[in-house]
């Protein structure tokens, strides 16, 4: 397993570094805080995330404007991610979501993320198994941080839907 660091960079909590040793592998930028539209930029080459629909809850990644796969959010199932190639992950976290995990067909963690906590100070870590290749890591490692931001996002969503219905009860009985 291989330990990477992302960090926040700025103060609006949108970008990311995300780095091995000294060496920057690449920044994603979320664009904006609630639709889950990203942009992972390394040397090489730039990952889009472009969610689509409402209800569909999807998210297209796509490198040069070629399509790679997608993010798929079911509203009360599991989050995961088909690739082109037909591979899937799914997503695994703890109860609030703060450790994510990309799990393979087999529940085999091929990516494990380690959340910012108020002591690391707007820094986690991402272990990477050494059966993914270098191109399903750029994918697996940037899709994981938008992932946990959009499922962050349901959440807070949801629970407002909840309180509203409530309060909108009690004001009725």
């Amino acid at each position: 397993m291989e330990t990477i660091t992302w960090k926040n960079t700025d103060m609006s909590g949108n970008k990311f570094d995300i780095e091995l040793g000294n060496q920057l592998l690449g920044t994603l930028t979320l664009l904006s805080p609630l639709s889950s539209n990203a942009n992972f930029d390394s040397k090489n080459d730039r990952i889009r995330f472009q969610r689509v629909g409402f209800l569909d809850n999807k998210v297209i990644l796509k490198r040069n404007d070629l399509f790679l796969g997608e993010i798929g959010n079911r509203l009360l199932g599991r989050t995961f991610l088909k690739l082109k190639c037909g591979k899937i992950f799914r997503l695994s976290s703890n109860i609030i979501g703060r450790n994510l995990k990309w799990v393979d067909q087999n529940d085999v963690p091929v990516v494990e993320y380690s959340f910012a906590t108020l002591r690391s100070m707007r820094r986690g870590f991402i272990k990477t198994s050494d059966s993914i290749d270098a191109d399903e890591k750029d994918i697996l490692i940037s899709s994981g941080l938008v992932a946990g931001w959009f499922n962050a996002y349901r959440w807070t969503f949801g629970l407002l839907l909840v309180g509203l219905i409530l309060n909108l009860i009690a004001r009725l009985v």
